[in-house]
């Protein structure tokens, strides 16, 4: 239901986790040997008399729902672009050198920071996804609230 949203948490530099196809107990158990906080917009999960804490998410477009949980949690802890956005690893800066022949020729000459998920392998460098994503948190975030993250 909130994968999307997960995503964005995670470009946010937020530890979420996203497993849609766990059933509400194994995700409970989870939740709660990993002392998470569970994002939800099932109610019958939100009902279950089970002290893990929960917060529901109630708007359906992703706007309204990254509005919701920034307005609810404060996220000027996180560090933007510090997470895979697949994995949910905190990257790695790597050196420069190790990246040759891994990335096109246009980017290993105009970039000098590299970062790589020491899962997936996935590198990262501060192109114009980073830009672009950023100016759609602004835009999704409202600039009060994006004024508060550390970009």
């Amino acid at each position: 239901m909130l994968g999307r949203l997960a995503t964005w948490l995670r470009l946010l530099g937020a530890d979420v986790t996203y497993e849609p196809w766990i059933s509400d107990a194994d995700l409970m158990e989870r939740a709660r040997n990993e002392g998470r906080l569970v994002l939800t917009r099932d109610r019958g999960l939100l009902g279950l008399p089970d002290p893990v804490p929960r917060f529901g998410v109630t708007f359906d477009r992703l706007p309204d729902q990254l509005v919701q949980v920034a307005t609810h949690f404060d996220l000027t802890a996180f560090v933007p672009f510090s997470r895979c956005v697949r994995c949910n690893v905190v990257v790695k800066v790597i050196p420069k050198e190790s990246v040759k022949g891994r990335v096109w020729e246009y980017v290993y000459d105009t970039q000098e920071l590299f970062t790589e998920c020491p899962v997936c392998g996935r590198l990262f460098w501060k192109g114009t996804h980073p830009t672009r994503a950023r100016e759609d948190l602004r835009r999704m975030l409202g600039e009060d609230i994006a004024r508060r993250i550390r970009w």
